[in-house]
């Protein structure tokens, strides 16, 4: 079985995805988390190694989604792979609108805008889903993961802290459980925090996550809109993808104010590296392509022109 594998690049995990290359049905997928900020590339490399060993892929046959420069993305289609010798690398971008465009979420939208909020940032492309031409795309860091995240631990240290259980590790520590309390909140109503607190655990609530984060969410909210109204294309629809995705609050209110059809993929976080083992599995194939070759008229080495042979006479049955 020949398996293709599509790796993702964030700042706080790297996802991986593997593809039968016969029916693109999904053979595995993995994610590394790696909470420093400068190990996330060789986090990414470092699963697409195992993975290609795991799934024995053909390095031609591996695609490295990255975040790229949004001010770069005009230059060439999003759907454009550079090769190197152990991996193609693609735009995470690309990545994103071949995994929407293969579900069907884009049919019938010429332009769409696709933002991006992870962890490190918000980024809004607006692009063709067809050709992946993309129009225009800025990113800013005033709205993502760690925004909310220092915020509402800055909110629980300050409200139920204990001052002498606080140290740079207590606060690394709480750090990373708000952000999985975030990540739980996007399907429940309240998630523990464990950390330097008064009385222990602390629990966090969906609607007190909502109106510590509110501020933020106005603020990208006014941002994205300001980026789809200067677009040079008219935008048919918004595409929300990232972890930040799962929000409640943020869906709410981007569906209700920017006055355009918004998607939500059903695992926004980890479409991009499912987009490129699809575009790893799309370069496979064209490679595998050959033309046809003509067919020429072969012409006998000789010719009988007079056979030495008489004629067989026909006979009726009785």
């Amino acid at each position: 079985m020949r398996t293709v594998l599509g790796v993702s690049v964030g700042s706080a995990t790297a996802r991986a995805t593997a593809l039968d290359f016969a029916d693109d049905s999904v053979c595995s997928a993995s994610v590394a988390r790696s909470f420093d900020a400068s190990d996330q590339v060789s986090a990414a490399l470092e699963l697409l190694r195992s993975m290609s060993a795991v799934q024995n892929v053909d390095p031609a046959d591996a695609v490295l989604a990255v975040p790229d420069d949004p001010a770069g993305r005009g230059r060439n289609s999003a759907y454009s792979i550079h090769r190197s010798e152990r991996f193609g690398v693609v735009s995470e971008l690309g990545a994103q609108l071949r995994f929407l465009r293969g579900s069907g979420q884009l049919d019938g939208l010429r332009t769409v805008a696709v933002c991006d909020i992870g962890a490190s940032g918000t980024t809004v492309s607006i692009a063709d889903p067809v050709t992946g031409r993309v129009y225009c795309s800025q990113r800013t860091t005033a709205f993502g993961g760690n925004v909310c995240d220092e915020a509402v631990r800055n909110y629980l240290l300050s409200t139920y802290g204990a001052d002498e259980l606080i140290s740079s590790t207590a606060l690394d520590s709480v750090t990373v459980a708000v952000g999985y309390a975030r990540e739980q909140l996007s399907s429940l109503r309240v998630a523990e925090v464990p950390g330097p607190f008064v009385g222990g655990p602390v629990r966090l609530w969906r609607s007190s996550f909502d109106d510590i984060v509110e501020r933020s969410v106005r603020l990208v909210e006014d941002w994205t809109a300001s980026v789809i109204v200067e677009a040079p294309h008219a935008v048919n629809g918004l595409v929300m993808v990232g972890g930040c995705a799962h929000l409640p609050l943020l869906r709410r209110m981007f569906r209700r104010d920017l006055r355009l059809p918004v998607l939500v993929p059903s695992m926004p976080e980890s479409l991009t590296a499912h987009g490129a083992a699809l575009l790893a599995s799309d370069d496979a194939r064209s490679r595998s392509r050959r033309s046809l070759v003509a067919v020429k008229t072969i012409t006998p080495a000789h010719v009988f022109e007079n056979s030495s042979y008489e004629p067989v006479p026909r006979h009726r049955s009785a």
